[in-house]
């Protein structure tokens, strides 16, 4: 591995992020409605909370943009890195296969931890949609469905229920025999018998799911802290 070739791996990782840490709702409310997506209602700077909080005109662009930030990154990731200088080893290209399933995690970790917003953010969900409907559409319309299913049936919070569903997109992705003829993802890295199992989609789904649990645990340990601080209070 030549040493340009990796500082532009990590360049690309940098850039994914920043790219996923563009706070739409935040600076697209302000400009247009003159107020703060973060001071109302979930006080989430997410697509989610815009459309509570502007409307379904705004909103919906807003949730858009979000899906369009994993979207632009994964395709990104995908053809930059498939450039023929990249191909090292027998015809395999690690740069490709590294900088698929990393970056997506990186966008999330953007979204969640915007450094725009000073290392706050959303919940990631629709930056996972948007890497989804570049990589398995089919993986999508899981997750959607899913996400209602377990949303209305088991009255679980949006970004619990977000979490498990995406853990059954890993394997979903792993196993799902075709994809989109627009990427170069499902030859990319497969074993088993006829390659039944789609490594690198699979993997990019996994780090996807690792970079949204950040923010999960995160809240739990601060209801955990408020909860045991209230109880210390009382007592």
């Amino acid at each position: 591995m030549a040493a340009i070739d990796i500082l532009w791996l990590i360049l690309a990782f940098f850039g994914a992020y920043l790219i996923g840490a563009i706070p739409f709702s935040v600076w697209i409310g302000k400009l247009v409605k003159g107020q703060d997506v973060r001071e109302h209602h979930t006080r989430n700077p997410g697509g989610m909370n815009a459309i509570r909080t502007f409307g379904l005109g705004i909103g919906l662009i807003i949730l858009f943009l979000d899906i369009f930030k994993g979207a632009l990154v994964i395709a990104l990731m995908d053809h930059l890195f498939s450039l023929d200088h990249y191909i090292v080893i027998k015809g395999f290209n690690i740069f490709h296969t590294l900088a698929c399933i990393i970056g997506p995690g990186f966008c999330v970790l953007g979204h969640t931890y915007s450094i725009f917003l000073k290392f706050k953010g959303g919940q990631g969900l629709a930056v996972f949609m948007g890497v989804l409907t570049y990589t398995q559409p089919l993986a999508l319309m899981f997750y959607l469905f899913g996400f209602i299913f377990i949303t209305v049936v088991f009255k679980l919070d949006v970004r619990t229920a977000g979490s498990i569903i995406v853990l059954l997109c890993v394997f979903v992705a792993l196993l799902i025999p075709i994809g989109p003829p627009w990427n170069n993802l499902m030859n990319d890295l497969v074993v088993g018998p006829n390659g039944f199992l789609h490594l690198t989609q699979g993997l990019l789904t996994f780090s996807m799911l690792t970079a949204l649990l950040t923010r999960l645990f995160e809240n739990l340990i601060k209801k955990t802290s408020m909860g045991k601080k209230r109880g210390t209070e009382i007592g």
